[in-house]
């Protein structure tokens, strides 16, 4: 569904299956049967007229193409509120692609240990991030996908409070409103921001909220999950005591933590700190830094600008750091990155809020993990400090005999 061995093999079953050669029309053509069949609607969204034959096939061959794969209806049907404002396909951003590699190749994974009858846990990412890289909209991509494409889906979104799970919901109702009548699914029950129900599938949402009174998901199981802003709950400890028991060990398990640092040593920082040392095995580590997006954080720097001392150091950090958080690429900041970053970094220090600033734009994991309140060190000692920090190198000894 979300690797090309995971789609080219179920595509083969199918096709294996109905006796039937499955199409991957253009998308401009998928684009023109898609506006016609809209034509045929009238006001109320019942058809004027019956279905061509050509028209039925394409149908059926969609239908089909998008329940195996993913890449495939995302590219042709899925649309967003794009970032610049306004509705659109979704284009699929350098930070969100890292998310969906990432899961592609823990899906590869998984068939290996399917074909070789071992135990899976299913697809579970703690996704550590910096702002505003696109993390939701794509597990909501994810999360809805699956729901309108597999009968008995059981998913949960949960994020801080009220307004934020209204916010999930609103970016799952603007995916379902713009699928095409053919491919969208009959909702059954619709209650804002707690519960959606598709009648014939069988599948349902719920939508909770990290500060209600009962544990998030508790005495139920979900196939999918997808959690946010966890590192402000008031109470992180329901996630590991009453969520994470509700995660099946299946091949149809796909869940997502995701938040930037909220402070040092707590229950987010811990858990991280456990993930990556592989202590709780079940779950995958990603960090996705600030600058992985070409698009985002540029500032035109004035002719004649020159980096200070502390931005070339900084540079130079995310060059020799960033091959671990993007597929082993080392990334040279652009002039227009590195000017955002020095002339962004300077606001916040005039605010004496430069922890804020490392939390959010942070170039490593330790790095957005800050101290919510000053040290005994200054902001600037440490930051000068990190950046001048050398990975240590390893070393043998070894011991002769002295006879």
């Amino acid at each position: 569904m979300y690797s090309d061995k995971g789609i080219e093999r179920r595509q083969a079953a199918l096709e294996k299956s109905l006796g039937v050669k499955l199409v991957r029309y253009e998308p401009s053509f998928i684009e023109a049967l898609v506006a016609r069949l809209d034509e045929i609607l009238d006001p109320k969204g019942n058809p004027t007229r019956a279905l061509t034959l050509e028209e039925q096939a394409f149908i059926t061959n969609e239908r089909r193409l998008v329940k195996i794969d993913f890449h495939h209806w995302s590219r042709n049907y899925l649309y967003c509120i794009r970032d610049q404002g306004g509705l659109g396909k979704m284009d699929f951003w350098e930070s969100q692609l890292i998310l969906l590699r990432l899961i592609a190749k823990l899906e590869e994974e998984m068939i290996e240990r399917i074909d070789r009858k071992e135990p899976v846990d299913g697809i579970l990412v703690a996704l550590h991030k910096d702002r505003q890289l696109g993390a939701t909209a794509v597990v909501r991509a994810l999360c809805m996908h699956r729901q309108i494409t597999t009968e008995h889906s059981r998913a949960i979104a949960a994020s801080l409070d009220d307004d934020k799970i209204l916010e999930m919901y609103d970016r799952d109702k603007i995916i379902l409103d713009n699928i095409p009548w053919w491919l969208r699914p009959e909702i059954g029950f619709d209650e804002k921001a707690e519960h959606l129900f598709f009648e014939h599938l069988k599948s349902r949402i719920i939508y909770q909220t990290g500060n209600q009174k009962f544990g998030v998901g508790q005495g139920r199981q979900f196939d999918l999950g997808h959690l946010t802003e966890i590192a402000s709950w008031p109470n992180p400890l329901t996630i590991e005591h009453d969520y994470f028991p509700t995660i099946p060990q299946s091949q149809l398990a796909l869940h997502v933590l995701e938040t930037t640092a909220q402070g040092r040593g707590d229950w987010w920082n811990r858990f991280v700190n456990k993930v990556r040392k592989g202590i709780a095995q079940r779950w995958k580590f990603l960090f996705i830094p600030w600058y992985v997006e070409d698009a985002k954080y540029n500032r035109l720097p004035p002719e004649g600008w020159v980096p200070t001392d502390l931005a070339m150091k900084y540079a130079q950090h995310v060059y020799e750091t960033s091959p671990e958080f993007c597929n082993g690429k080392a990334v040279m900041l652009s002039r227009s990155k590195l000017y955002w970053w020095q002339t962004t970094r300077d606001e916040y220090q005039a605010s004496n809020a430069l922890n804020i600033f490392f939390s959010n734009y942070a170039a490593t994991p330790e790095e957005s993990f800050q101290h919510s309140t000053r040290s005994a060190f200054g902001y600037e000692t440490l930051e000068n400090l990190r950046l001048g920090a050398k990975a240590g190198e390893a070393y043998q000894i070894t011991i002769e005999d002295a006879a």
